[in-house]
């Protein structure tokens, strides 16, 4: 007995299935790709908000001691001004207290050194570290673009109140995916306590 099979002829069938098979394949892996340069990008803007931070908390005890030295300074300036003035005005009580009240608003005015750097200063100097910190770590690109760091939320500790180093940066990546594209955007946040004097 003799069987034989007959076989189909199945050229070109391995080719429609790869020309199917590949652009899937490849969309995936751009995908996979993508998702790793996300978390590149996450790791990175946390370390470079962190180490920011904890620097700035490291060496904020220098703005304590100057405003330290410049508070005792102006005070003993404003009590040599009213001095002067009671002197000049005699034993006149209204007007030693009147003098004395004015003394007391305007020491109470002065502003704090880590208010001052907290208001003038903290955002365009973290930004500027942060930004330098993310680019040592991840370089120059469209996608990571450390130029689109934003500083949106900080703190700078002060002698009176608070006491903690916040910083909350965001940046803004650009995804491009075949037939796909879209802004995403990476907010990270550090808080360090910073030495406050004692």
């Amino acid at each position: 007995m003799n069987i034989s099979f007959k076989l189909r002829k199945e050229d070109g069938s391995i080719t429609v299935e790869a020309s199917l098979l590949i652009p899937i394949l490849l969309t995936f892996l751009l995908f996979l790709m993508s998702l790793v340069k996300i978390s590149i990008a996450e790791m990175a803007l946390q370390e470079s908000v962190s180490e920011t931070a904890q620097t700035v908390a490291h060496y904020s005890f220098l703005s304590l001691v100057i405003e330290g030295q410049i508070m005792s300074s102006t005070e003993g300036f404003i009590d040599d001004l009213t001095d002067d003035q009671k002197d000049r005005f005699g034993n006149n009580e209204i007007a030693n207290q009147l003098l004395d009240k004015v003394s007391d608003g305007v020491k109470g005015e002065i502003p704090a050194a880590g208010e001052l750097i907290d208001t003038h200063l903290a955002e365009g100097a973290f930004e500027d570290a942060v930004r330098n910190k993310y680019e040592d770590k991840v370089g120059t690109s469209d996608f990571f673009s450390p130029g689109g760091i934003e500083i949106i939320d900080h703190n700078f500790p002060q002698s009176q109140g608070d006491s903690d180093v916040r910083i909350e940066a965001e940046n803004e990546l650009r995804l491009v995916l075949p037939f796909f594209e879209k802004e995403i955007n990476i907010k990270k946040k550090a808080v360090e306590r910073a030495w406050a004097g004692g």
